[in-house]
């Protein structure tokens, strides 16, 4: 794959995406009540968000 200026902003908007979303999931679950959790839990148990099918690798 070829970095272009159009890969490389559709990458950028696709992580920037992940962290927002990232970020609303942590926000709504300390409103519930949820309680922090260490850097090394963080770090050990990160769910990577699911790509949809139609940008899987073939």
């Amino acid at each position: 794959m070829e970095w272009t200026p159009e890969a490389i902003k559709a990458e950028m908007d696709y992580r920037q995406a992940a962290l927002r979303e990232d970020a609303r999931q942590a926000r709504e679950y300390y409103r519930q009540g949820g309680k922090p959790r260490s850097w090394w839990h963080r770090m050990t148990h990160h769910h990577e968000p699911e790509v949809p099918a139609g940008q899987q690798a073939a």
